[in-house]
């Protein structure tokens, strides 16, 4: 059984890449063109066979990564961080505590 995206469904459908797209295809239509030709890649690959779409699966997971780091989730990682640094936690609330905990929670949920 596949769960909904974020969005509300598996994909992503023209209205939600106009919501997210919309402040960039503002500002620069090249990043724009460079985002196009990558999509394209990522679909050649996986409409190449099993050996393409699993590069592109890897492809999109190392994207993944590093849009965290433009992250709300990152910037507050961050923060927890400087101030465990500071010696201002609790032992439960060190950062790696926490996300081991939530890792162990949801260990169920992870394919």
């Amino acid at each position: 059984m596949t769960t909904p995206g974020i969005m509300g469904h598996l994909f992503a459908d023209e209205e939600d890449w106009a919501a997210i797209l919309a402040p960039a295809l503002c500002q620069d239509a090249a990043a724009i063109e460079c985002l196009a030709r990558l999509l394209f890649r990522i679909k050649r690959a996986i409409d190449s066979g099993p050996e393409g779409a699993m590069q592109a699966s890897g492809a999109l997971l190392g994207s993944i990564e590093l849009l965290y780091l433009y992250t709300n989730a990152h910037k507050a990682a961050v923060k927890l961080y400087v101030v465990s640094l500071e010696g201002n936690l609790k032992p439960q609330d060190e950062p790696l505590n926490l996300i081991n905990a939530a890792l162990e929670r949801g260990k169920s949920h992870v394919h």
